[in-house]
């Protein structure tokens, strides 16, 4: 119960903030309506050019481009004005969501929904010794290329066009899923119960 008001507190800051992908702000609200539930970190989907120390290098790596929504071939080549040093990736994410179970029969439930949603790279783990599971929903609408390294690009204006039309392509597919989803966890909110404290954390759309 106290992990949850955590993170609901949270989740109402980042929504005041405006930190919070609209277009998942309406599903997060439902998902953490649901008794025994709870969000941590989800993203929407995302699209855009990265620069990174090295493979793997992810907290040193910094986003030159980054948007949830579709882009284009101006907005990389503006992007690419700003590179440094390292490898220029271009990249596209798949939704994610971290759901908080509280045990490990609720977890079974969401796993199900995520994979019967179109979410194939959905998998759960348990959280120390306390009995929750981390549910990660994740699909497989992911690319990563690199263009080039150290500030040079190493492919032409072609291949860059490419690769944007078919990002925006991956990107929305994924996104296409997030109703599917949104359906599922209606599902289990009818299977599980509303959570009688959800009134309390406060959580709108800002």
């Amino acid at each position: 119960m106290h992990d949850k008001v955590e993170a609901m507190k949270k989740l109402r800051a980042a929504l005041i903030e405006r930190r919070v992908d609209d277009d998942i702000v309406d599903l997060l609200l439902l998902i953490n309506s649901i008794k025994g539930v709870h969000t941590t970190s989800s993203c929407s989907g995302r699209i855009g050019i990265m620069e990174t120390p090295e493979i793997g290098a992810k907290p040193k790596a910094r986003w030159l481009l980054k948007e949830h929504r579709t882009i284009t071939y101006e907005e990389v080549l503006e992007s690419l004005k700003n590179v440094r040093e390292g490898l220029i990736l271009f990249k596209v994410q798949s939704p994610i969501f971290h759901v908080v179970c509280e045990n490990l029969k609720i977890a079974r439930r969401v796993h199900y929904y995520g994979m019967e949603s179109g979410f194939k790279y959905t998998n759960y783990r348990a959280l120390s010794d306390s009995g929750r599971i981390l549910v990660e929903i994740n699909g497989t609408e992911n690319i990563s290329v690199p263009l080039g390294i150290d500030g040079k690009l190493l492919v032409d204006e072609k291949y860059i066009r490419f690769l944007v039309d078919v990002g925006n392509q991956v990107l929305m597919r994924g996104k296409r899923k997030l109703e599917r989803l949104r359906e599922s966890f209606k599902r289990l909110k009818s299977e599980l119960g509303d959570d009688p404290n959800f009134s309390r954390y406060d959580l709108k759309s800002y």
